[in-house]
Order: structure tokens, then C-alpha cells, then sequence
């Protein structure tokens, strides 16, 4: 195990999580149990702020556990120095069995934790409070996933030995045994590409459409969620190669994901912008179920809205950038053939 800042204070702030999630899923259950909205209770007035602690609690312990991705992969990145063979995230990620597990996880966690935000907040917006029971049999039923995900990344910061070789991501990306080499060899780049811009193209048309009409809902957190999956097949398979070329000069099969990550003004934004695309998109969907409870139809529906037009932003951005950065390459490449 490497310790440094990094990683003991994310360690540190893992364990605080676990603690906080353990005590509300002990509090939920009694809440679960003992509700009895509309009474004046002793008992009950109990219950109702011991619920808004509870929320409270979960909605820190959760934020914290959305931003961790970001600090997990800065930190991979950063430990790649530390490490043999490693060049940047992905070697650190691919130095032991955990390393992935942990990042997909992570990124599947991502959408599971930003629902119940989201419940939680349109929740505590209404006076009679009609999400109560839910919401915390939902948070009973993000527990296993809230423990995997920071068993999966303490396992990986403790099984790190910077003295065992790993595979840096131009060999392994190159490479059909490793899986994700697999992918990026075997996968025909042009079915990518073709996944990639017919599910933008879905998913901003039904956005569009729904900003204007209020409907399409379901199918916008669909097409969004589309998306942010082919997006992610497309770093592996022919869009990094674009971003790789332009920012460092690197080889056009480089198909690492991670590097451009290298350049954080434009790694950092680019990700984030497909996210918050991702993840508000699907909220999207969600808060159409929310809108049939009429004590949060408007907010629901006014949350809806803002929620449809980050998606629409956030993936539009995404896709400009990646556009963008496709049509400068092919400038340098005419200017490199043309001279």
C-alpha cells in the first residue's frame, strides 16, 4: 500500500461514509416502521426530525461519495508515478483486480446516489412530506451498494505494490487479453461512431422536445443514458485517439481514455460535462414518476425542466468538444499531407 495524503485522507473520509450510512439505515428502519404521517404524536414529532437529521446526514455522506469518483481517479492518476510501469490512470487502475471494479462501481453509483438526492430534495420541498417511506426503503436499498463501492476502493489503495509491474495503457490497450484492449481492438470503430451520434442525436432531439412540449420524459432519460454509455465505448474504441493526437502528439491507435485526463482544462471539464449530461438526463425520467404525487407536481415539474436543460447543455457541450476536437485533427492531418 502507498500512503500518502491522497490516500489516507480518502480512506478516512470512506470511513466516515460507512459510518453515517450505517446509522441511517438504522434510523430508516425505525422510520419505516413507526410513520404515521398526519399524526401529532409525541412520537411522531420525534420521528419527523429525527428523519430530517437522518436526511441531512445521507445527503452529505452521499455527496461526498458522488465527488470521490473524481477524487479516486486523481488520485489513480497521481499514483501512477508511484508505480511500475504505470503511465497514468489506467496502469493504476490495472494494477490489481480492484482497480476497475472499484471505477465502475464508482460510475454506476454516481446515478444510484444522485436519485436519491434528488428524491430527498423534492421530498423536503413538500408540506406533508409524502416520499418519507421511499425514500429511506430506498436508501435501505443503496446500502450494499454504498458498502461495495468503498470496499472495492479501499481493496484497491491497499493491495497497490509499487513494486509489481503493471501494464501501462499502451500495451494493454493494444492487447485483445486484456479486456479493455479487447474492446478498443475488436470493437468495429465504425459501429461506435454510428452508436455515438445516432444516441446524441436522440437524446438532445427528445430533450428539445421536451423542453418545449413537457413530455417525452421517459424517453429523454433513456436516450441521455444511451449516451453516456456509447460515450463511454467511444473513448475505448475512436474518440480518445482524436483528443490523444491533438493535446500530446501521441499515436493514433492510442486508445487510452484516461489520458487526456493529462490536460486537465480540457480532461477534467470534458468528463464532467458528459456526467452531468448523463445523470441529469436520467433524473429527468425519474422526476416524471414524482410529478404524480400532487404535492410536488410543481416542484417536480420545475426541477424537471432545469434538470432537461443541464442534460441538454451538458451533453451538447460534450459533443461539440468531441466534434471539435475531431475536425482539428483532420486538420493537422491535411496540413501534415498537404506539405
Amino acid at each position: 500500500m502507498i500512503l500518502n495524503f491522497w490516500v489516507l485522507s480518502q480512506i478516512l473520509g470512506l470511513v466516515v461514509v460507512v459510518l453515517l450510512g450505517l446509522y441511517a439505515a438504522l434510523q430508516g428502519v425505525r422510520i419505516l416502521l413507526r410513520w404515521q404521517p398526519g399524526s401529532a404524536s409525541e412520537e411522531q414529532l420525534e420521528l419527523e426530525k429525527r428523519s430530517y437529521l437522518v436526511s441531512t446526514l445521507v445527503q452529505y455522506a452521499l455527496a461526498f461519495q458522488v465527488l470521490s469518483l473524481l477524487l479516486f481517479v486523481v488520485t489513480a492518476d497521481y499514483l501512477a508515478s508511484f508505480i511500475s510501469g504505470a503511465m497514468c490512470a489506467f496502469g493504476s487502475l490495472n494494477s490489481n483486480d480492484y482497480g476497475f471494479r472499484a471505477l465502475w462501481v464508482k460510475v454506476a453509483a454516481i446515478f444510484a446516489y444522485s436519485s436519491w438526492l434528488m428524491v430527498n430534495h423534492i421530498d423536503s420541498r413538500a408540506e406533508d412530506y409524502p416520499l418519507v417511506r421511499p425514500k429511506y426503503a430506498l436508501l435501505l436499498l443503496l446500502l450494499p451498494l454504498l458498502l461495495a463501492d468503498i470496499y472495492l476502493e479501499v481493496r484497491f489503495y491497499t493491495s497497490i505494490k509499487a513494486d509489481v509491474i503493471t501494464s501501462c495503457c499502451g500495451s494493454a490497450l493494444r492487447s485483445l487479453e486484456n479486456p479493455y484492449g479487447f474492446v478498443a481492438m475488436s470493437f468495429p470503430g465504425e459501429v461506435a461512431m454510428a452508436l455515438f451520434f445516432l444516441t446524441f442525436t436522440a437524446a438532445l432531439a427528445a430533450l428539445f422536445l421536451h423542453l418545449r412540449t413537457s413530455r417525452y420524459a421517459l424517453f429523454s432519460g433513456f436516450a441521455a443514458l444511451s449516451a453516456f454509455l456509447s460515450s463511454l465505448l467511444a473513448m475505448f474504441t475512436f474518440l480518445s485517439p482524436y483528443f490523444n493526437v491533438v493535446l500530446f502528439g501521441l499515436p493514433t491507435q492510442h486508445r487510452c481514455p484516461f489520458e487526456v485526463l493529462r490536460q486537465p482544462l480540457v480532461g477534467y471539464p470534458l468528463y464532467a460535462l458528459l456526467f452531468a449530461g448523463g445523470v441529469s438526463g436520467l433524473l429527468v425520467a425519474l422526476a416524471e414518476f414524482l410529478k404524480k404525487k400532487p404535492s410536488l407536481r410543481e416542484s417536480a415539474a420545475q426541477l424537471q425542466r432545469s434538470l432537461a436543460r443541464l442534460s441538454l447543455l451538458s451533453l451538447g457541450g460534450f459533443l461539440a468538444v468531441s466534434v471539435a476536437f475531431m475536425l482539428i485533427f483532420y486538420a493537422m492531418v491535411g496540413t501534415l499531407f498537404y506539405h
